[in-house]
């Protein structure tokens, strides 16, 4: 996997609504963010403690790097002597960095985060069929049963020039899609698929897939120079058991084949369904800082005692 190209990368961080500047990250330019947390189901009190960690990230104490709404597309070389309070912004007391591996950093806590999917495409793989028949019988089996739940369902590209209408559909399948987890992401969905369509115009695909005339689900991805990252994706309950889910993954790297891509990033969660068309975990993690002593205890404890990261079983679909 490799990442997104700087002037792309910076050109949408800069188009979010929760920027608030570049600081300069082991020599790089890095751009930050506000975090913005929702939980649209939930208790009272858990929601109360989200608006509240919202509001004091509104005001440049939360700042994460890049931004939450787009993971994955580059991460901030830091390296074991890089001194965190060297850039730290005056007004921040806790900041966020999602970088590559584990490094432990003086001054800054370390959690493991949930693995990047990323399916290297081999150069023999000239359409998905030869992708399908690279793999072992038990899981080509799997794959065309996928594809079989899923025939009813018609995928069609959804143009830029139509957002207005499709993106409403869109956010809501992806905020019902979403709706069991806390989230460090915009409550305000249909803006943040507005800002993806306007900043990155050809290179931001979403694809939409209709039963009966009807959107019930649908699937983003950014191209780049050298790969495909699959983004946001939403759909209905009835479509998730028809495994709609699996056929839009299976969408996207039928796409990043027929565009002769080096890999297809299938992004974060359901580790173990997308270790089984392929993908590998890239391992990353969180550094957590913050400037207060009383803060930095409390990030230690959390990290030793309340941090978990979801057990998975990978799987490897191929032959041999």
């Amino acid at each position: 996997m490799k990442p997104l190209d700087q002037q792309t990368f910076q050109h949408l961080q800069s188009a979010f609504a929760n920027y608030e500047g570049n600081l300069n990250v082991g020599g790089q330019s890095f751009p930050f963010s506000n975090i913005e947390l929702s939980k649209p189901t939930g208790k009272y009190v858990a929601r109360a403690i989200l608006k509240l960690a919202t509001l004091l990230s509104a005001k440049g104490y939360v700042q994460y790097a890049g931004n939450a709404c787009s993971p994955g597309l580059q991460f901030p070389d830091i390296q074991p002597h890089t001194n965190l309070s060297d850039i730290n912004h005056a007004n921040c007391g806790v900041m966020i960095i999602n970088v590559l591996g584990s490094p432990q950093v003086a001054g800054g806590v370390t959690v493991k985060a949930e693995p990047f999917m990323n399916l290297p495409l081999q150069p023999a793989w000239q359409n998905f069929e030869d992708y399908v028949q690279a793999m072992s019988s038990k899981y080509r089996v799997r794959t065309k049963k996928v594809l079989s739940n899923s025939q009813d369902y018609t995928a069609r590209e959804l143009k830029h020039t139509e957002a207005n209408e499709w993106i409403p559909q869109c956010a809501q399948m992806l905020g019902h899609t979403l709706k069991d987890k806390t989230l460090a992401i915009s409550p305000k969905l249909s803006m943040m698929l507005h800002t993806f369509v306007r900043s990155m115009k050809d290179k931001f695909k979403v694809w939409g897939y209709y039963k009966n005339e009807q959107l019930c689900g649908f699937i983003s991805a950014i191209e780049s120079e050298h790969g495909l990252y699959a983004m946001h994706l939403g759909l209905t309950d009835a479509a998730a058991e028809d495994q709609l889910y699996q056929r839009m993954m299976y969408d996207v790297i039928a796409y990043g084949i027929e565009q002769k891509d080096e890999f297809v990033c299938l992004g974060r969660t359901a580790t173990e369904i997308k270790s089984t068309m392929g993908a590998v975990p890239i391992d990353n993690s969180y550094i957590l800082y913050a400037k207060g002593r009383f803060l930095r205890t409390i990030l230690t404890l959390y990290a030793k005692y309340f941090h978990k990261v979801k057990s998975y079983q990978l799987r490897n679909p191929f032959k041999g």
